[in-house]
């Protein structure tokens, strides 16, 4: 082979072994965008259930308004069974043998006047009575016909919202697959995070442990970047740079310019500081949502604890930038981990699922800044409102 020959060749090989380096670098470089819309992706997928799951509570709660309307009225008309057969009996009377005025022409003028007036007002009275009957049975007929209705409605919605979970479910997978293609796979390991659930001793504790194991493992994802180039660029490579899951734009909760997500669809049931029946007051709102109901990160920030903690039952903490930290209590699963990055509106997990039985669930949400409880209401946006800073003033518990 010439000396040509040897040059044409290894010129082959090195555009061969560059189109084949290509597709990985190509990729190595797309995925952090990928995972920028594959978030986009969940956050909208988590609005519609949500969405779906706030319609099937609505829904269900006039099913139950209806039920129990229609429940009552047939409850009343039980209890007047006995006046219902007198009056049809009197109506029954009156239109088989009617009165006949002349048998009033022999009884004294004073008698007449009194036997007229006493027909004269008793029909009209019987009448009204049996139309009112009719309208009232025909009413528990309405509801009846209405509840039907709204509950195959409900069925309906209950399908609907099983596909769009199910949808999320995808995505969520794929996202956390993405993200272990992304970082190195001991980046994410949740062995040392476990170990802090242990040994911290109360939720302030856990917290100040949790931020300490994260900057660990983000000093350490800082250390590998750094140590990947030469000396004269390792100082270029920032804590951003370092972590490729990183959004680009993560905002800093800065209220009452910012606003919070709400974490689940429901209604809130104990404000921040109000006391139940014979418990203490807490520092966080109550939420009833559906059972399963998808819970959403309040606001931008990184997964510092996910898991169960003492007998708080399975925590969920998001430090946010200024200082914060949003302390989610009460879910059944998880889909996050520590370490990773969640925007607002975000899928984190979901409450307990009651299986067959129709039942909610209760969530409980607590706002911290340097370790302290804040009142999140008058911050919290439901996911299609903005929030009116002039609804509340802060109140921080001392």
């Amino acid at each position: 082979m010439t000396r040509r020959s040897w040059r044409a060749a290894l010129t082959t090989v090195a555009l061969a072994l560059a189109l084949l380096a290509a597709p990985a670098a190509a990729q190595t470089v797309a995925a952090p965008a990928q995972l920028e819309a594959l978030r986009k992706e969940c956050i909208a997928a988590a609005l519609a259930t949500q969405q779906r799951e706030r319609a099937i509570l609505a829904l269900g709660h006039a099913v139950g308004l209806l039920g129990r309307d229609a429940d009552g009225r047939q409850r009343d008309l039980a209890d007047s069974h006995a006046e219902q057969e007198r009056l049809l009996g009197t109506i029954e009377l009156l239109q088989r043998d009617p009165p006949n005025r002349v048998a009033f022409q022999s009884e004294p003028p004073i008698d007449r006047i009194r036997g007229k007036l006493l027909i004269d007002g008793m029909i009209p009275a019987l009448r009204d009575a049996a139309h009112a009957l009719s309208a009232e049975i025909q009413r528990i007929a309405e509801l009846r016909k209405e509840e039907a209705a709204k509950q195959t409605e409900l069925l309906g919605d209950h399908r609907a919202l099983a596909a769009e979970r199910q949808h999320l479910a995808q995505l969520v997978a794929q996202r956390r697959d993405l993200s272990d293609r992304i970082l190195p796979a001991e980046a994410g390991s949740a062995a040392p995070f476990a170990k802090l659930g242990r040994e911290a001793g109360d939720i302030g504790d856990l917290i100040k442990r949790s931020d300490a194991a994260i900057d660990r493992r983000d000093g350490e994802l800082l250390a590998r970047a750094r140590a990947a180039l030469p000396k004269a660029k390792a100082g270029t490579v920032t804590e951003a740079a370092a972590d490729p899951t990183r959004p680009p734009e993560l905002r800093a909760f800065n209220p009452p310019q910012s606003a919070l997500v709400m974490p689940v669809s429901g209604s809130i049931t104990r404000g921040f500081g109000d006391a139940s029946a014979g418990a203490a007051p807490r520092p966080g709102l109550s939420f009833t949502t559906a059972a399963g109901g998808e819970a959403v990160a309040p606001f931008d920030g990184q997964i510092t604890y996910a898991g169960s903690f003492r007998d708080f039952g399975v925590i969920l903490i998001i430090r946010h930038a200024g200082g914060y930290h949003s302390l989610l209590y009460g879910l059944g699963r998880l889909d996050v981990r520590p370490g990773q990055w969640v925007l607002a509106g975000e899928p984190v997990g979901a409450t307990p699922d009651a299986g067959d039985k129709a039942s909610d669930s209760l969530l409980y949400f607590e706002l911290r800044r340097d370790g302290r409880p804040v009142d999140p209401q008058p911050w919290l946006a439901t996911r299609d409102e903005r929030h009116d800073p002039q609804s509340g003033d802060q109140r921080m518990r001392e």
